[in-house]
């Protein structure tokens, strides 16, 4: 939107400044000023529409003036006001799904007297065409007041019609001047100053003519805002205490009839604020806080209190780590089980319930495996491999809770490597104390070829196929870890440790070794590890079992990764570090291939 400074000075005395201060102190306290140029020896600002959206009042100069008024504190030239012809009917029709008032004039008019030269001049600065006496004065007006018109003239007389719509309606036809005004939603009361200013500049500018008549027609006067606030929320949301005098004194000349009693400030807005922008005690903050101006607000500085955010109990978190990391799909199973998978696990459930869903299902489960060996049982009819878990209740010698992981496919002993691999990742996310895998647990379910108990509490295992035939399940393998989370304990905080990220290129090679069933995995990473100031890290590729591999035995393929530390390694480096690779494993039982 342009607004044009010579025609501001209509209605309020400007201080002599520089546009950019004007520009300054309308952007920091009512609209942006995107800049301005020099037109004609005027200066014709242009102000971002955007922040106009909910000041309806502003979209024109003399609201615009207004501000300036308020903001320097001078004095407000008011509107002229003349005297209306007589009541006349059949001049306009309003529609309430359109109209929420409509105000015609009749006047005659010498269609020969041109538009007077500085109506043009102020249309032309700011982008207006000047095309006719009526309709330049309709558009200056609007410019002026911002209420738009419509003019019709035959015969030596015309109708203005000054409408205000819903703005609802206005925003469903093409977006012009003259709709963008009436879709902000205008107050009806704006139609008698545009009228009083329209019949004043046609009679100046054709003194003969006169008006004839008037029709008003209002279907929904614009209402008065009126607000409560309570000085002690002002000071809160402002940050100072506003003296009442300079509280009155703002918002009286913003138009507003403020009053103070005792501690509480009663404001009625003024209707062209009352159209949905000042509505809240939060409005009337604001109206405040940017008249006495931003800039002069105390700044204190602030007190941050840095507090431990509550951690996630142990159940919770080892939920989001199975189903975010884990990709596993958490089930929810009855608290029951059936009595034969009770007895195929060998698990014995010595609490009962008095009235059981059913005669076979009468015992608390004692572990969530049973249950999760039957949710298995009905997921393999559509799918061959998949990961569940469950964190629940069990009840054995007392209620514990306990968190069950399952993994079906066709290959165990990959299920078992990524069963392991899943209690890793639940110890090293949920910041565990260190787990203890080995020796062989108790639980009758599970197969002798590979088991591990957990300690301090749980089971990782292959399940006996006996267990499975039990459950319904005719093919594949399963794979269960079972975790008591009572008796497990996370660290009181995450240990974070500083690793630099190298700046040099790493180098890797691969290894395959042969190594005894004896042999962990555990005991070769960590001995390769060992071997070399350079290695930075050990990796699992994979293991081999075949005719060229004695019994009792397995190929296993790592990768070690070697970090430089001040230069790019050469291959005699690396040769070396490989060396002593080897020599650490050939001491723990693990001889290249």
């Amino acid at each position: 939107m342009k607004i044009s400074r010579d025609w501001l000075a209509d209605y309020v005395p400007l201080p002599d400044c520089a546009p950019e201060q004007l520009a300054h102190e309308l952007t920091l306290k009512t609209v942006e000023v995107e800049g301005y140029d020099l037109v004609e020896g005027d200066v014709v600002f242009e102000i971002d529409n955007k922040s106009l959206t909910h000041r309806p009042d502003l979209w024109s100069h003399y609201g615009i003036a207004r501000e300036l008024s308020v903001l320097y504190g001078l004095p407000l030239t008011p509107l002229p006001q003349v005297v209306r012809p007589p009541s006349t009917a059949g001049l306009t029709v309003a529609d309430p799904a359109w109209h929420r008032r409509i105000l015609a004039l009749r006047c005659t008019v010498d269609s020969s007297v041109p538009t007077p030269a500085f109506v043009r001049d102020r249309l032309r600065r700011i982008g207006a065409p000047s095309r006719n006496l009526c309709a330049d004065l309709s558009a200056y007006v609007m410019f002026a007041v911002g209420q738009p018109s419509d003019v019709r003239t035959s015969d030596g007389s015309l109708v203005l019609e000054i409408p205000a719509l819903l703005p609802s309606r206005a925003r469903r036809g093409t977006r012009t001047e003259a709709s963008v005004r009436q879709e902000k939603g205008l107050d009806t009361q704006r139609a008698d100053q545009a009228a009083d200013l329209f019949l004043h500049l046609l009679t100046e500018a054709d003194p003969s003519a006169v008006a004839l008549g008037e029709e008003d027609l209002v279907l929904a006067a614009t209402r008065r805002a009126e607000i409560e606030v309570s000085l002690a929320e002002l000071e809160s949301r402002i940050g100072v205490r506003l003296p009442p005098d300079e509280i009155l004194r703002i918002l009286r000349a913003l138009g507003c009839t403020a009053e103070i009693t005792g501690e509480l400030l009663r404001v009625a807005a003024p209707s062209w604020r009352s159209t949905g922008d000042l509505s809240l005690p939060v409005d009337i903050v604001e109206e405040l806080a940017r008249i006495h101006g931003f800039d002069a607000l105390p700044a204190p500085r602030p007190v941050v209190t840095l507090t431990p955010s509550p951690r996630l109990p142990l159940s919770r978190r080892v939920r989001e780590v199975l189903a975010a990391r884990g990709a596993a799909t958490e089930v929810l199973t009855y608290p029951w089980s059936a009595d034969h998978l009770l007895t195929a696990c060998g698990l014995d459930a010595d609490l009962a319930i008095s009235h059981p869903p059913a005669p076979d299902r009468a015992r608390l489960r004692p572990s969530l495996v049973p249950n999760l060996l039957e949710a298995a049982a009905a997921n393999l009819r559509y799918y061959d491999e998949f990961g569940i878990f469950e964190v629940g209740t069990v009840f054995a010698a007392a209620e514990r809770t306990s968190a069950g992981i399952l993994l079906a496919g066709p290959d165990g002993a990959a299920l078992f490597r990524r069963a392991k691999g899943l209690v890793d990742l639940v110890r090293r996310y949920c910041h565990l104390t260190a787990l203890d895998l080995s020796g062989a647990p108790g639980p009758a379910w599970t197969d002798q070829s590979a088991r591990l108990a957990i300690r301090p509490g749980g089971t990782l295992a292959l399940v006996r196929p006996s267990v499975l035939r039990a459950a319904g399940i005719d093919r594949g393998a399963i794979a269960c870890v079972e975790l008591d989370l009572d008796a497990l304990r996370a660290h009181p905080s995450r240990e974070n440790r500083y690793t630099p990220v190298g700046d040099l290129p790493e180098s890797d090679f691969d290894l395959s070794v042969l190594a005894a069933d004896t042999v962990p995995w555990s005991l070769v990473a960590d001995s390769a590890s060992r071997a070399h100031a350079l290695v930075q890290r050990v990796a699992y590729v994979g293991e081999y079992r075949g005719s060229r591999i004695p019994a009792d035995h397995r190929s296993l393929t790592l990768r070690v990764t070697l970090r430089p530390k001040s230069a790019t390694l050469t291959a005699s480096e690396i040769a070396t570090a490989r060396s002593e690779v080897l020599a650490a494993l050939e001491r723990v039982g693990a001889r290249l291939r």
